[in-house]
């Protein structure tokens, strides 16, 4: 059937896109995290981490609970986001 087809297909295109944003966010606040640490603020840096912790599993486990291909999608976007704040603050692979 089409219409099963489109649906798998929509799912999967929302749930890449829920987990690059979750991605983004949680390598972006990567930085300020270890800008935190370097400047001896670890009392923020740990709020800050436990927070960044707390976004990914909300939104893998979200993800988990929608389906197996909720959660590949969103995996995958999370490292697409990884790779792209990679190339962005620099770094080795």
């Amino acid at each position: 059937m089409m219409v099963p087809d489109l649906i798998l297909v929509r799912d999967a295109a929302i749930s890449l896109t829920a987990g690059w944003l979750a991605g983004l966010v949680h390598f972006s606040s990567l930085w300020w995290n270890t800008r935190l640490l370097l400047t001896e603020r670890a009392g923020q840096a740990l709020l800050l981490q436990l927070a960044r912790l707390a976004l990914a599993t909300g939104a893998l486990a979200i993800l988990a609970w929608l389906g197996a291909v909720a959660l590949l999608a969103g995996a995958l976007g999370f490292l697409l986001a990884r790779q792209q704040q990679l190339r962005r603050f620099g770094g080795s692979q």
